[in-house]
């Protein structure tokens, strides 16, 4: 079974019948997520066709192409993540404001500026909190947030091509420093990764932690 079955399915077993007031919500809430994770398999595959061989001249440019499909997978991955937390939240009751906010990973812990650190994980019952921790832990979360930082607050520390030669295959990609949005580029002060990298990373953390999310659903008596 897909991801997403696994979850509706469980959160069914769990709450049918049972009067759970965010019924729905936590309905919605786990497809979502695991739907998300699920489409990032679609966006690799299409990624592949489009960059594996010799880059097709069309009316898409592939240096726009390139970066939709990193601001695809990103965004999609880091939604994954917050769509679970915030599935849980509804189920378990440990959310944070209104009832009618949905939380995010980010509303349980933060890093900023100056090594600080806003950490109220303390709010997040098991077996959740341990789903939080390894989702935290994840180098791979840490670089997404870097990803979507450079994505979302400017696209100035990109590598580029000036070939006027057919590209072919994802060697021939465009990287995106990740590091402070000024110069100068440095290998202290930014980490570089490649389109293709990126798509890949964003694929398997979005569906080991949607994995291990319906894993605890299924844990729950």
């Amino acid at each position: 079974m897909r991801l997403s079955e696994l979850a509706i399915s469980e959160v069914a077993r769990l709450l049918n019948g049972k009067g759970h007031p965010y019924e729905g919500a936590v309905a919605h809430l786990s497809l979502s997520a695991t739907r998300a994770a699920e489409s990032l398999s679609y966006l690799a595959d299409i990624d592949q066709h489009r960059f594996q061989s010799v880059w097709p001249i069309d009316r898409n440019s592939n240096d726009v192409v390139d970066e939709a499909h990193v601001r695809w997978a990103s965004s999609s991955a880091l939604t994954c993540l917050d769509l679970c937390i915030a599935a849980a939240a509804k189920l378990s009751d440990f959310f944070i404001g209104t009832q009618s906010k949905e939380v995010s990973i980010r509303n349980y812990y933060q890093e900023g500026e100056a090594n600080t650190k806003n950490d109220k994980r303390n709010l997040v019952i098991p077996p959740w909190r341990s789903w939080l921790d390894a989702v935290i832990s994840d180098h791979r979360y840490s670089t997404l947030l870097k990803v979507r930082h450079a994505l979302v607050h400017g696209d100035m520390l990109r590598a580029s091509h000036l070939s006027m030669k057919p590209l072919t295959g994802h060697e021939s990609r465009y990287g995106y420093y990740l590091g402070p949005l000024v110069p100068p580029v440095t290998s202290n002060t930014h980490t570089k990764m490649m389109g293709r990298d990126i798509i890949e990373m964003s694929r398997a953390i979005a569906q080991d932690h949607a994995a291990n999310f319906v894993a605890v659903l299924q844990g729950i008596p």
